[in-house]
């Protein structure tokens, strides 16, 4: 079966880790008020820009290939959303390269993903009580969930041909794999070791090949199939409604063509190219991929009406239905969580519509304090490792809002 280590990306997606230096006042503000609004420029927002950053009009190849992966992620359903018990998240990964597929699958499979021209894909995972495997072999016995790998090749032929490859990789690294059949896909592959409670298969399926790795805590071979079967049943549907940007064509798309990412807060002012999971605008389902606490997290998104999400290394900014929607949002986010591990900060003075806490369960001290932002239907979320300084950043959010109309 499938091998090795944890991976999450908590800190660097849920958990944003990244601070923003300020250091007093005397930063210009651009703009003006409108009738019923403060004069943002009044606001003390430390040395943050106020403006909207500058984009640039063309990327590398490279960051192509992650804004199209980006839009995979949307044709990738979170376990959660097939069954509501798989609460937490927190495996997903965007691949533009095979190299950083072996979080997920075992290192062997990189020459089959070369030889057939891998092209982009994206991996997700939830579980019902911890963090979802990557793995088979790390932390079996422990959850119930799914961890799924799709990958995209130039055409079907090669995805069948490598679909087969890959499985026969795994199957030849461990003596003990069986070969187990799936009764509604008998096409595609799939084998366990008895002793071990994970069943790893691999389906074709046009262009795309779907690797899911189901995880149980006893070796009970007919729920493990029936976990597989049923995520297959709801993910199949949406790989076949979403259009995959042609070959050659990925310089076509853009970086923010809803500008949203100009909405959020860019230290030095320009919005950098993606980097691989940030700098990019994900659909909630996106979005969703990435959250640890899915179970919670997910109902205030949809009660939102949230349909884009921007994420930059220290600000994510959310698209609500509405104005109400916004700052409803704000005020279901700040109470997420248990009680005890939070407590109520100053916001920033005299911005309206924004709530801060102090986070004493966060991965790391950049990211204790956190501070929510609404402006009419846009909101946003700011961290940080010392209260003043996110609160001047949450301020100059609060004016990049105000002068992003």
């Amino acid at each position: 079966m499938m091998r090795g280590r944890m991976f999450s990306l908590v800190r660097t997606v849920v958990v944003l880790a990244a601070v923003v230096v300020v250091s007093g006042c005397g930063a210009t503000v651009h703009g003006t008020s409108v009738a019923a609004e403060i004069d943002v420029r009044t606001l003390d927002v430390g040395t943050s820009p106020t403006s909207p950053p500058k984009l640039s009009s063309r990327l590398s190849d490279l960051g192509y290939r992650r804004l199209e992966a980006a839009r995979m992620s949307d044709a990738v359903l979170s376990p959660h959303e097939v069954d509501g018990k798989y609460t937490g998240g927190a495996a997903a990964l965007a691949h533009t390269e095979a190299k950083s597929v072996t979080f997920y699958l075992a290192d062997a499979v990189v020459p089959v993903l070369q030889k057939y021209d891998f092209v982009v894909g994206f991996s997700t995972g939830s579980a019902d009580d911890s963090r979802p495997l990557t793995k088979a072999t790390h932390g079996s016995h422990e959850r119930e969930g799914l961890v799924i790998t799709v990958l995209r090749f130039p055409d079907a032929t090669a995805a069948q041909a490598a679909a087969k490859e890959l499985d026969t990789v795994d199957f030849g690294l461990d003596p003990e794999n069986v070969t187990v059949t799936l009764p509604k896909y008998p096409t595609s592959s799939a084998h366990w070791r008895p002793s071990v409670p994970t069943l790893g298969s691999t389906t074709a399926h046009g262009v795309y090949v779907v690797s899911v790795l189901a995880d149980a805590r006893t070796t009970d071979l007919t729920r493990l199939t029936e976990m597989t079967q049923k995520y297959l049943d709801a993910e199949l549907p949406e790989l076949d409604k979403f259009v995959p940007t042609p070959i050659g064509k990925f310089n076509t798309l853009r970086q923010d063509p809803d500008r949203i990412l100009i909405r959020a807060l860019h230290a030095g002012g320009v919005v950098p190219e993606p980097d691989g999971q940030g700098e990019v605008v994900y659909t909630a389902r996106g979005y969703l991929n990435y959250i640890l606490d899915q179970g919670g997290r997910f109902p205030v998104l949809q009660r939102a009406g949230v349909d884009r999400v921007a994420m930059t290394p220290s600000v994510l900014v959310f698209r609500t239905r509405d104005d109400a929607a916004a700052t409803e949002f704000v005020a279901e986010s700040v109470e997420l969580g248990a009680a005890v591990d939070r407590r109520a900060v100053d916001p920033p003075e005299d911005v309206p519509n924004t709530s801060c806490v102090q986070d004493y369960s966060a991965q790391t001290s950049d990211a204790q304090f956190r501070c929510f932002v609404a402006y009419r239907r846009y909101a946003a979320l700011l961290l940080g490792r010392r209260l003043w300084e996110t609160q001047q950043r949450a301020a100059a959010q609060y004016a990049l809002f105000a002068n992003s109309r």
